[in-house]
Formats: C-alpha cells, sequence, structure tokens
C-alpha cells in the first residue's frame, strides 16, 4: 500500500523533494491512512508536514471526540498538529449558503491560512476512488460537460491527493493490518447531503445493475481526461483571434496578453468566431468551453456558470450592438459592433486610445446589387454625402435622422433607447461628413443616406479595429 501511494505521488509530481505541507485529517479511514502514509515516507521523500483539523460545530460531543483522536494520533507519530473550530451553522446563515457550501469554505479557508503561517507548498486531501465516482456522478446529475467527468483531479493547484488511486476497500484493510483507529462520521449517514444521497442510496441501486459500474465510471474519467487535453488545444487556438484590453487602454492580441500579468483584463470575442462555425471545426461545445474558461478568468472562478449562461452570451452574437447580459460574479457580457465583449461590470470596454480605421471605396451604383448590410459594413448613397467622411466619436450636439420625413434624434437618446451603458458611449464609432451623423456603427445608419431608385454612386463605407 505504501509502495503504490509513493509510486502514484512521484507519477504525479506531488511532492517536491525537501518541501512543507499539510495534511487534511477528519478522522475518519481515508484521512487516518493518509497521515499515517505520509509519516512512512516523510523520510523517503525528504519532506515535512503538518497535520490540520477543523471541528464544524455541528455535532457537539462527537465532534470533539473526532478532534481529540486526530490530536492524539498526530501526538503519538510526533508530527505537529492545528486544531481548529468554525461555527459552520452561523457562517452558512450569515452568508446563505448551505452547510454543505459553508463547511467547504470554512476548511479551505482554514488551510489557506495556515498554509500561509507554516509556508506549506501543498495540501493533502485523503479523497479516494469512491470518492472520485461519486463526484462524477454528482456532475453529471448537476449538468457537467467533458471538464467534469474527469472527476477529482490528482493535482489541482496546491492541493494534492495520493489515494486517489486507491480503493476503500484496500485503504480499510491497510488500516486494520496496522492496527490504526479510526473513527466514523455519524452524518454520512444521513441524507441531507447530496454527496450522502449518491454514496448511500443512488450507487448501491446502480450496482444492483452493474457491479462494475464504479470501475466504469473511472475509466470514463480518464477517457473524458485525454479528451479534454485535446478540446484545450483547439481552445486555445480559438483565443488566437480575441483581443484583451490592458489597464492602459490598449487593446492587444492574445499572444501580446500572455506575456502580461493582467489576469482580468476584458475580453473581446470576435464575429469570426459564430461566422466560420462549421467551415473550420467551430462548433458551441468549444465556444461555450473558450467563453467558459474567460468568465471564470475575470470573476476568479468558474463556480455558478451554467450552461444557460453560455448560451445566453453565443445568443448575444445574433442580437444588436449595445445589448448585455449579466453573469454570475460580477461579470457581463456585451455585445460590441464588431464582436462579444466579456468584462466586470462598470469596465470600459472600448477604450479611446485603441485605434479604428474607416476604409470608404467608391463605385457606381447597381439596382439589385447586393450592397453590404452589416455592423461593421454599410453602403450610402454618395450623394448625400457633404464634404468628408471622418470617423470620430460622439459630440453633445450630434443628431441623426430617423425617419424619411427628417426627424431627428439626439444621441444622447438614441443610446438610451438602444440600451447601450453610458460608460461606453463616450468612445462609440461614428462617422459624419461636414454636416451630419451618417452612421452610428454597428447601430443605426442615418435614414436620409440610404440607398434609393435615384442612386447613382455609392460609398461602401467599412469601420475596423
Amino acid at each position: 500500500m505504501v509502495e503504490k501511494v509513493l509510486s502514484f505521488i512521484k507519477e504525479q509530481n506531488m511532492i517536491p523533494e525537501g518541501s512543507r505541507g499539510i495534511a487534511a485529517v477528519s478522522g475518519g479511514a481515508d484521512s487516518m491512512c493518509l497521515m499515517h502514509i505520509l509519516h512512512e515516507l516523510a523520510p523517503i521523500l525528504k519532506m515535512e508536514f503538518t497535520v490540520f483539523h477543523l471541528n464544524h460545530g455541528i455535532r457537539g460531543e462527537e465532534a470533539e471526540r473526532d478532534a481529540e483522536h486526530v490530536r492524539r494520533a498526530a501526538e503519538e507519530l510526533g508530527l505537529p498538529c492545528c486544531i481548529r473550530k468554525v461555527d459552520v451553522p452561523a457562517l452558512a446563515k450569515e452568508q446563505g449558503i448551505s452547510l454543505e457550501e459553508a463547511g467547504r469554505r470554512a476548511r479551505y479557508d482554514s488551510l489557506a491560512e495556515l498554509k500561509e503561517k507554516t509556508g506549506a507548498s501543498w495540501l493533502a486531501l485523503a479523497h479516494q476512488k469512491e470518492d472520485q465516482a461519486e463526484t462524477i456522478l454528482f456532475h453529471i446529475i448537476r449538468g457537467t460537460g467533458i471538464r467534469g467527468l474527469r472527476g477529482i483531479r490528482p493535482v489541482q493547484g496546491d492541493r494534492i491527493r495520493p489515494l486517489l488511486d486507491c480503493s476503500r476497500a484496500e485503504i480499510e484493510h491497510w488500516l486494520d493490518s496496522r492496527g490504526i483507529e479510526y473513527v466514523t462520521d455519524s452524518t454520512n449517514l444521513e441524507n441531507e447531503y447530496t454527496r450522502n444521497r449518491i454514496r448511500n442510496h443512488i450507487f448501491p441501486m446502480l450496482q444492483e445493475l452493474n457491479p462494475g459500474v464504479k470501475e466504469h465510471m473511472l475509466s470514463l474519467a480518464k477517457q473524458a481526461n485525454e479528451l479534454y487535453d485535446i478540446q484545450e488545444q483547439m481552445v486555445e487556438r480559438l483565443r488566437e483571434s480575441c483581443e484583451y484590453r490592458l489597464s492602459d487602454g490598449s487593446m492587444v492580441s492574445h499572444e501580446d496578453w500572455k506575456k502580461m500579468d493582467e489576469l482580468g483584463a476584458p475580453v473581446k470575442l470576435p464575429d469570426s468566431l459564430i461566422e466560420e462555425r462549421g467551415s473550420v471545426g467551430i462548433g458551441d461545445v468549444l465556444l461555450g468551453e473558450l467563453i467558459l474558461s474567460e468568465i471564470g478568468r475575470i470573476a476568479g472562478h468558474r463556480r455558478d456558470v451554467t450552461r444557460e449562461h453560455i448560451a445566453s452570451v453565443i445568443e448575444l452574437f445574433s442580437k444588436e450592438t449595445g445589448k448585455k447580459v449579466d453573469l454570475p460574479r460580477g461579470v457581463e457580457a456585451l455585445r460590441s459592433f464588431d464582436g462579444v465583449i466579456l468584462r466586470r461590470k462598470g469596465q470600459v470596454s472600448e477604450p479611446g486610445s485603441g485605434i479604428r480605421v474607416l476604409t470608404i471605396e467608391k463605385q457606381p451604383y447597381y439596382p439589385g446589387f447586393p450592397y453590404p448590410e452589416g455592423e461593421e459594413e454599410k453602403a450610402i448613397d454618395a450623394a448625400t454625402v457633404k464634404g468628408t467622411l471622418r470617423l470620430r466619436t460622439p459630440m453633445p450636439q450630434d443628431e441623426i435622422v430617423i425617419n424619411a420625413e427628417g426627424g431627428r434624434k439626439k444621441l444622447s437618446r438614441f443610446f438610451t433607447d438602444h440600451k447601450v451603458a453610458k460608460e461606453d458611449r463616450a468612445d462609440w464609432p461614428v462617422v459624419v461628413d461636414d454636416e451630419k451623423v451618417i452612421w452610428v456603427v454597428g447601430l443605426r445608419l442615418a435614414e436620409n443616406c440610404k440607398l434609393t431608385d435615384d442612386t447613382r454612386e455609392v460609398y461602401i463605407i467599412r469601420v475596423s479595429e
């Protein structure tokens, strides 16, 4: 058993030689096994670790018993031990979250504090094979993609799981053979928590249908992991067409952005991601994974982002410029005139220092010809232009003609009607001549500049970054 865990630790590069870590120990079978095996491996790996136990303040005397069991076991092994008590029910009530989520937050917050205090570089958790299978099923029930089918990762940032290749039966047999005592958490038998219902009811029912269901799920996780690596490579290629806004206002390519250290920078997903779907293998799955990862980067976490959120962002590509979608964790998506922007709420998405180019082409008018009518390119009657065509940002007195009778609307009101956020208006691109607004790019062409049966010459105008 010890050799098996040592081999897995080395295979996954979990513990650097000479490092210091923390082992989270509840007192149950899995965590007691973890503590004892790490203790035996400490001289071999030339590492040290501190034992950590959290009393959740839920089970009264039983919880105190567990804490004392861990403290005494660590003392017998000569290991430093930190016991902490947190009133998890009070925390859940205060933050408006479930007991399960409050307990998870309390554990990881406490571990992070201890890590900083001790100078530890890794946190060892006692998940094993059954936990892996239960997690995969939990993800399927909740709704997941390939990423969730991978289950628990052996190494996830500073968290390591040395027992993930061991079964519960192996662990209990090893403990019994060494005469190592462990405690049983009575709440594991309760069905208040989703994972307990999966462990106590759903999996036994599935095993009646197929005794090998857990092994099949573990096999599925390995296949999903391989497919996810391929998917990540493809998503990385999609990122090459994205643009990122730095704090100085400049827009840079993904390659240039990677050299910077601005993790929360807004990103523009260009229309080409939608336009090229089907022709170069871009589908909603890959596009959705790109959107999910960028939301997670901006927000700091992917949690709470659902398929519905991803679908709403994809749908935004077909909406008019200025439309928005609110996303979890303070992120929003904005339809710009040439793509969709993901950003934190309140961030300016189209900086004034970005460079836009107005391209003008003059040609004869051919009735019935399919002239461009996109958000970035328009055809206008050349005879309606007075003086020079220019590209600029809005001015206070700007108006646009909105109907055939010559009715006008101030751009300030126009932006309000189109639900363009105030922070985005100052830098919105506008095409004008010497007398009037011709085109609010991505939103509307002035009515008095459109092609008619009397048109003789056409300007094809295009705005690009």
